[in-house]
């Protein structure tokens, strides 16, 4: 198919090299069934995601792409040198298959030295020199692999772990660290050093298939490393607290007493806490706004039966909770709240399996979908917002559409269920 559609120089299946020792061979790349289908997918979405695929197993069967790196030096009368660095493209290789691989590299004309170039225009720009990007997942995933952190097979769930734990937040594609991820990469690095060096992982990774290919038994393995990690776990009681962050500038002062300041980390994020405390429980935000402490409801925890029901004010407004946290993690809910949260995820479809309930919307591990209030007595549940029609083939509730897939029925062997399918 190669050689018909781009020519025989283009046909040269590629040979890949493992990058990490510890790769494992069993996943299956996903690629077209029929290679010479250059469309697939219903709708847009789809149809872009098929082309992704198409282009890049194709590419794989394709000779390499030949660049000549290129830097050009252009001299004027009585001005600094000018100086364009990009490429010149021999050779397409596979590219031709998948020409936006290629990037934003900028591809320079050919030129022969000592000729002459007209100008065409000529602008100055102001720049500052900017960190480095944030890394993305992709990245993430990318530098962990060359590091040799970690197997494919474990990837996503670090990703997951980080955000998941409040120690990056995602801001578009790129991972921000939190106060509490800077916080905790700090304490980790003193203290906890050689665990969480990339040695110590690639040498754990080693253990690991020397004990998988019969070369060590686990228990050595596992005794090697607890006995020297179980005593830095015990010393951490003499650390001091990592919720202290250092000194507050000088003119920021308590507004109880007027002493000086700390800077400490809480649920809510950095705030500055008088140095006093806990004999005074003055506190200000960084922005200077003053900080209620926690005020006695005068109610007993319902749930340890121990601590006293608290207001407090949270990261996201004020809140009550019991004192004894974090051994007791009972909030109090806002019933009020609670109720018009609960009417907005109503859509007053009645259920057609039990009779009782409505069909909800709620979260799950996929995404949102639609089950009966009535769980878990009842779980029936359906993939789309219901439209309180009923199928006329089946009986069963009808689902919205998208701008691609009009109404459908929710039995997925109906079909209706499927209305572009033959």
């Amino acid at each position: 198919m190669i050689k018909k559609k781009y020519g025989a120089e283009y046909a040269q299946p590629q040979k890949h090299a493992n990058k990490s020792k510890n790769a494992q061979e069993a996943h299956e790349a996903i690629r077209p069934t029929h290679v010479t289908d250059l469309t697939g997918g219903n709708g847009a979405q789809e149809q872009k995601l098929y082309q992704l695929i198409w282009q890049r197993t194709i590419a794989s069967q394709m000779a390499d792409a030949r660049m000549l790196k290129t830097k050009i030096i252009a001299a004027a009368a009585g001005l600094p040198d000018f100086t364009a660095d990009g490429s010149r493209l021999l050779f397409a290789g596979w590219l031709k298959a998948d020409p936006k691989a290629k990037g934003e590299e900028i591809e320079l004309p050919k030129v022969a030295a000592a000729e002459k170039l007209k100008l065409q225009e000529i602008f100055s720009t102001a720049k500052q020199t900017e960190p480095p990007r944030r890394y993305s997942e992709a990245g993430l995933v990318k530098e962990l692999e060359k590091r040799g952190i970690g197997r494919p097979s474990t990837y996503a769930s670090i990703v997951k772990t980080i955000q998941d734990r409040g120690y990056v937040i995602k801001d578009g594609k790129a991972l921000i660290p939190t106060d509490t991820g800077e916080l905790v990469s700090d304490f980790l690095s003193q203290y906890f050093g050689r665990y969480i060096s990339d040695d110590f992982t690639a040498k754990m990774e080693d253990e690991l298939d020397d004990i998988a290919a019969g070369k060590d038994t686990y228990i050595h393995t596992l005794k090697e490393f607890y006995g020297p990690f179980s005593a830095d776990v015990k010393n951490k009681k003499s650390i001091k607290k990592i919720t202290d962050l250092g000194a507050a500038p000088a003119d920021i002062k308590c507004p109880l007493c007027g002493s000086p300041m700390v800077i400490k980390l809480g649920r809510g994020g950095k705030f500055y806490s008088c140095s006093r405390w806990p004999d005074c429980q003055g506190a200000l935000t960084l922005a200077g706004k003053i900080l209620e402490g926690p005020k006695d409801t005068g109610e007993i925890c319902p749930k340890c039966g121990k601590g006293k029901l608290v207001e407090r004010e949270g990261k996201f407004g004020r809140f009550i909770a019991c004192d004894n946290y974090p051994k007791c993690r009972y909030v109090k809910k806002d019933e009020t709240a609670e109720s018009e949260a609960a009417k907005a995820r109503d859509t007053g479809v009645k259920c057609p399996v039990c009779g009782k309930g409505t069909m909800d919307e709620k979260k799950g591990r996929y995404g949102v979908f639609y089950g009966c209030s009535n769980y878990p007595e009842c779980k029936y549940i359906i993939k789309a917002k219901p439209t309180g029609r009923l199928c006329p083939l089946c009986g069963k509730l009808m689902m919205e559409g998208t701008k691609t897939i009009p109404e459908r029925c929710s039995d997925k062997n109906c079909p209706n269920h499927n209305p572009h399918k033959k």
